[in-house]
């Protein structure tokens, strides 16, 4: 079982950081700064309470296009204390990874320790999928779904291509849900570490240039998930090995599953009226509906994946839900 911890900011208000820390939290990152001008509210005192607790902490920049390298640290400079470890936050707004590199560089020759880079896939695909080489390890996002619950629950359901890396680089940190509900409080972000105490403490508060004592971890095969557009479709999809369990998802609106089925090695002799080898399992209806299995958006249908299986495939109905976006549902493949 990994290490969790949560990041916060001034949207959670005064947030019980000790309470927390009882609850079994691991780790903290606070939102300290953004651009060249703005500072969280709550920083200060987060970081206070953290200090209290002994658990390893560290603050986090989000990186804004309209301002400079140079003026977004000397900010940065302004707000945090040279012993707290500072990860750079790159998503929507924040330009490019060449900003990213010079704020980097200037955080290092600062003093500061950098241990991490957040920056979630979704938008380093965005942005032309560049060389992340020789930036500090990923701390990434992805979530299964949005239910509320706790941390542990929700990280059961996350699948093992969650943690594959990108860019060049390991995914050091995953963030995994929005919705966790920590010290009475929902919903918020939890994080998982795959490592020891005394690893994370290595990674957040080792020599300044990123936590280069963290154990190192070569990024697996990205296993992507198999896309489900709105529509009516039929859709293949191999099987990678080890996979326990396919999960099948949709962002919004629902998703009616009509027939699913696997194949494989050990399957019964014959085949079918279509001439395709003997499913295992075939799906045409369940008791809720009588055209198929009905997905709500994100509640995810989980289904074990038979022994020897080794391919498979989907007939479903996606109807789009909101004409104004484009609507991708996923097959995930949880090991």
């Amino acid at each position: 079982m990994p290490l969790f911890g949560i990041d916060i900011s001034h949207h959670q208000g005064s947030f019980d950081v000790e309470r927390a820390a009882r609850e079994g939290v691991e780790f903290f990152i606070f939102k300290a700064t953004e651009g060249s001008g703005f500072t969280d509210s709550r920083f200060k005192e987060n970081v206070a309470k953290a200090r209290r607790t002994g658990k390893p902490f560290a603050a986090y920049h989000y990186q804004r296009a309209g301002a400079s390298a140079a003026a977004q640290v000397a900010h940065i400079r302004r707000v945090v204390p040279r012993d707290v470890s500072v990860i750079p936050d790159v998503e929507a707004g924040s330009g490019d990874v060449a900003l990213t590199r010079d704020i980097v560089a200037r955080l290092r020759a600062a003093g500061y320790r950098v241990p991490l880079l957040y920056l979630p896939r979704w938008y380093w695909q965005r942005i032309g999928r560049p060389s992340l080489a020789g930036l500090p390890p990923l701390w990434s996002s992805r979530y299964p779904d949005n239910i509320i619950g706790d941390i542990r629950d929700e990280y059961a359901d996350v699948p093992a291509h969650y943690w594959d890396g990108y860019g060049g680089l390991p995914v050091r940190l995953l963030q995994f849900t929005s919705s966790a509900r920590v010290a009475g409080r929902a919903p918020i972000d939890a994080n998982a570490f795959r490592g020891t105490r005394s690893e994370l403490r290595a990674l957040f508060n080792g020599s300044p240039g990123g936590g280069a004592a963290a154990p190192s971890r070569t990024p697996g095969e990205d296993i992507m998930p198999v896309p489900l557009p709105t529509g009516v479709h039929a859709r293949s999809f191999q099987i990678p090995e080890g996979t326990e369990k396919i999960a099948i998802n949709c962002p919004h609106g629902e998703l009616t599953v009509r027939t699913l089925f696997f194949v494989g090695n050990g399957y019964p002799a014959g085949h079918e009226p279509d001439g395709l080898p003997k499913f295992d399992l075939r799906r045409e209806a369940v008791p809720n509906n009588d055209t198929g299995y009905v997905i709500h958006r994100l509640r995810p249908w989980r289904v074990d994946v038979p022994r020897g299986a080794t391919s498979g495939a989907i007939y479903y109905h996606y109807p789009v839900p909101d004409k104004r976006y484009e609507y991708v549902g996923s097959l995930d493949f949880i090991r």
